[in-house]
């Protein structure tokens, strides 16, 4: 997990962050790293706090190379650390499409994105706010997993996630404070942008102990979903167009949906 801080709110769309270490990690973070959203809403205005940290033996270090996307129907920006040279276009379109289909949840809701990527194996703290009315700047730092399937199914699935809550949010829809929902948005999102799931992109086992009730609850949930979706893979992944692949969808559609439940509230507003 990763926290920044920032001083000044001004009214308009805009994003500040400090490199500050981390306040609390939870313990057995997977090498995706670990990732937490929250947000308030005003009249309107959202205020967005975006919180990442990924585990390595070597802090990553900078300066990031900047790159704007082109292209693409959101607003990316992609901050690139030494050590690895992504496709960039590939990229901007996967959390282009990610995004895309994340809205499908919430119609009529968007936002823009800062994606930080880093070397495998090297750690990151970053946390950064943003303050805008009817917007979200959302930041998230991702590794870049040397199997490109890996790579690809990770950073989808967060994109997807991650926005699916601060979507909700903006909706005012309960389902977005729902993580077996967000997990869901992330795996219908990897089947549809990727047309596949290896089983390395599946959410994680639950975490045990040392860490706060909304994070295990979360964990359980994510533990939850990725039972149930190793029902469907075959050969070590879910495919678009084999049995669980369609299986998936018709579940992805199912659940897309459903009503607003009050029971929908199992945590913070966020992940």
């Amino acid at each position: 997990m990763i926290w920044r801080t920032s001083c000044v709110l001004v009214f308009c769309s805009f994003m500040g962050a400090c490199a500050l270490q981390p306040k609390s990690i939870p313990p057995q973070v997977s090498s995706a790293g670990y990732t937490s959203v929250s947000s308030t809403l005003l009249a309107g205005w959202i205020y967005l706090r975006s919180e990442s940290y990924l585990p390595g033996s070597n802090l990553a270090s900078g300066p990031p190379e900047i790159k704007t996307c082109e292209s693409v129907t959101h607003r990316i920006q992609l901050e690139i650390y030494p050590g690895i040279e992504p496709d960039v276009e590939r990229t901007c379109r996967n959390i282009d499409a990610s995004a895309t289909e994340a809205e499908r949840w919430f119609p009529k809701h968007g936002t823009r994105y800062s994606v930080i990527i880093v070397p495998e194996g090297q750690s990151i703290s970053v946390s950064r706010w943003s303050f805008g009315y009817r917007s979200a700047h959302l930041a998230l730092a991702v590794a870049a997993f040397g199997n490109q399937e890996r790579r690809e199914g990770n950073l989808v699935d967060l994109v997807a996630h991650e926005t699916f809550h601060i979507l909700g949010r903006i909706a005012g829809d309960a389902r977005g404070q729902d993580e077996y929902y967000a997990y869901y948005a992330g795996l219908c999102a990897q089947l549809v942008v990727l047309g596949s799931i290896p089983e390395s992109a599946l959410p994680g086992a639950p975490l045990q102990g040392g860490v706060d009730e909304p994070t295990r609850a979360s964990s359980d949930l994510a533990y939850r979903v990725r039972r149930e979706a190793l029902l469907l893979s075959r050969d070590g992944s879910i495919k678009a167009g084999e049995d669980g692949g369609s299986a998936l969808a018709l579940r992805c559609i199912e659940l897309q949906k459903v009503t607003a439940r009050p029971d929908f509230n199992r945590g913070p507003n966020g992940s």
